[in-house]
């Protein structure tokens, strides 16, 4: 089994059994149980953590591990590339301070008010922000020795497993919702220590002061790509933060509850593509550096048709039972129903472009790469400026659908002028058109009965029916020939199992 395969399957286990208890977590418990403002907190902490990270590594962990090969010295604990990664950070997270002291009123401002929740528990932000960060440069130094099981079940599993676990104890009495807010930032930092024992174990670890990089040949050209990929790396995150940003500047901390809430869907999506991405990084980078455009090509194709097959499965399944999974929660939160499904519709696009942000971002034309990141972020800004005052909510997700569909087709439009390859094929159309005929056939299938649990068994049924149809005609129109094979291996898996019983 390839190393990419193998990691993926691996990743994606823990990725879906920790995307379960964040779903838990996130979509019944907070929902139910937290006020909204309390929910809008959270996003809001975790939002602005997420984009002061760019700034706090300073562009080192895309420069690092493009550049790890030039590090890569076992004898030598791979030449301080740790030294050097937390030397960024250390001046990154500097920055990031004076940002945040120097900005607080601008960042807490926001149109309605009903701010106070947020100004008190602001500097949260930091320790969060400080904890991914060191997290995300552990975890790129085992990456870049071809290990990413530990990394994706720490982050994708037990973070989301800690989380859960405060919450659940917050609902029971343990103690105050200011005791939650501290055991919810703890549960995020937890993971980096358990990253840091795991590189350890890897061998040839040293923080050790190191001048190799600033004594090397490849200097200039490594400041220069983290210079771009501070820019580069938004791109991730714009899509799902800066127009939550945007939610609570016109709307409020009740509002940005309610949309992070319908992100929570999109996110679950992209599950197969955060994987996907993590095991491909490596391998991509290699061929990229032998000019191998052939398997560039082969893992472009692979992952747009991977990723798509469960991304429509995932929306498709949410959205026949939409109207059941919304009465389990507050009323405030119904506001959301077509907004999940504008974010859904966003996403398979961004499914079915496979890979395209590794491979132009890691490729010598990395600089064109982050003028459209800027040009996406100025798009998304008027967008959101536009729209969201104008459809509220709704308007926040048109303009994410809007500002996807135009940064992927730039993109993969680029790469195919500079590589002459591109992620589709026939059979994308089979996928949306097999996910749209057993969504409209989920649809029809008749309710057990109302109330909770005839509301619970709905869902599973009509989950079940509309799931094993969908794989079924993909399993015969033998759309991945990876996806089939890993399904045979599972029969002839199980036959064994029934045979030993």
């Amino acid at each position: 089994m390839s190393i990419i395969k193998r990691q993926t399957i691996l990743g994606t286990i823990f990725s879906y059994v920790g995307v379960f208890v964040g779903i838990l977590t996130q979509a019944i418990l907070f929902t139910k149980y937290l006020e909204t403002q309390e929910a809008g907190l959270f996003a809001m902490i975790f939002n602005w953590a997420m984009i002061f990270i760019f700034i706090a590594n300073l562009g080192f962990n895309s420069a690092g591990t493009k550049f790890f090969d030039l590090f890569r010295d076992a004898k030598k604990s791979h030449n301080g590339y740790l030294f050097s990664g937390l030397l960024f950070l250390s001046i990154g997270s500097s920055l990031v301070f004076v940002i945040m002291f120097l900005f607080k009123d601008q960042i807490l401002s926001s149109a309605v008010g009903g701010n106070v929740l947020f100004e008190k528990y602001y500097y949260y932000i930091f320790p969060v922000t400080i904890s991914i960060a060191l997290f995300n440069i552990f975890d790129n130094y085992a990456k870049g020795l071809y290990d990413t099981v530990m990394g994706n079940f720490l982050s994708q599993f037990l973070q989301r497993f800690l989380i859960f676990l405060a919450v659940l104890f917050f609902i029971l009495g343990f103690y105050n919702f200011e005791n939650l807010v501290i055991l919810w930032t703890l549960a995020l930092a937890l993971p980096t220590v358990f990253m840091f024992i795991h590189i350890i174990r890897l061998g040839n670890f040293s923080l050790n002061y190191s001048d190799y990089l600033f004594k090397s040949k490849f200097l200039t050209e490594f400041f220069r790509f983290a210079g771009y990929s501070i820019v580069t790396g938004l791109s991730s995150i714009v899509i799902t933060k800066l127009d939550s940003l945007f939610v609570y500047e016109y709307l409020g901390l009740k509002n940005i509850a309610v949309y992070n809430f319908c992100l929570l869907f999109g996110s679950v999506m992209t599950i197969s593509y955060n994987v996907n991405l993590k095991a491909s990084t490596s391998i991509v980078l290699d061929a990229m550096a032998v000019n191998d455009l052939e398997k560039v090509r082969t893992i472009f194709l692979k992952s747009s048709l991977t990723q798509l097959v469960f991304g429509t499965i995932l929306l498709a399944v949410v959205w026949i039972n939409i109207d059941d999974l919304l009465s389990f929660i507050k009323p405030e939160y119904s506001a959301g129903k077509y907004i999940i499904l504008i974010i859904g519709i966003a996403k398979l696009y961004d499914l079915a472009s496979g890979i395209n942000s590794l491979i132009l971002v890691y490729s010598k034309y990395y600089k064109i790469d982050s003028f459209i990141v800027l040009t996406f972020i100025g798009f998304l800004f008027l967008l959101n400026h536009l729209l969201i005052p104008i459809y509220g909510l709704i308007g926040a997700g048109l303009a994410a659908l809007i500002a996807t569909f135009y940064y992927n087709s730039i993109r993969n439009l680029l790469i195919y002028k500079l590589f002459k390859i591109h992620p589709y094929s026939i059979k994308i159309v089979w996928i949306l058109l097999t996910g749209l005929i057993c969504t409209y056939i989920g649809i029809y299938l008749p309710r057990v009965s109302d109330g909770f649990i005839g509301s619970a068994v709905t869902i599973v049924y009509k989950s079940l029916v509309t799931g094993i149809l969908y794989m079924v005609v993909i399993y015969k129109l033998k759309i991945s020939l990876d996806l089939n094979q890993i399904i045979n291996q599972s029969f002839v898996f199980l036959k064994k199992v029934l045979k030993l019983s």
